[in-house]
């Protein structure tokens, strides 16, 4: 299954990408409302992160709502780990002076 948007949106944060001017890129996390798939009784949660030249819609499945919720935040952890690498490590959120980037990794 192929998303084009994550259609309602239920939750956002903003991170910034710091350039080595100290100038703030931004980068937004959408997570969209969890639904039941096509055809199925499993349900799945669409998010999208884009900003900084990147931009990525996709989905993590679970057996109910609830767990495709908490596979789609580990998930959202994950991308954003690999996407601060290649951003050389200037992900920054601002709730968190540690570096991280508030949500788990799976």
């Amino acid at each position: 299954m192929k998303l084009e948007s994550v259609g309602d949106v239920i939750a956002t944060r903003e991170l910034d990408v710091i350039s080595d001017r100290g100038e703030a890129q931004k980068v937004q996390v959408m997570m969209g409302r969890p639904r039941q798939l096509p055809d199925h009784t499993d349900y799945y949660c669409p998010y999208e992160i884009k900003g900084g030249g990147f931009r990525k819609v996709m989905y993590a499945c679970g057996v109910d709502a609830f767990q495709a919720l908490q596979l789609a935040m580990g998930t959202i952890g994950v991308e954003l780990d690999v996407l601060n690498k290649q951003f050389g490590g200037k992900l920054r959120w601002e709730c968190d002076a540690a570096g991280g980037l508030g949500f788990p990794s799976l």
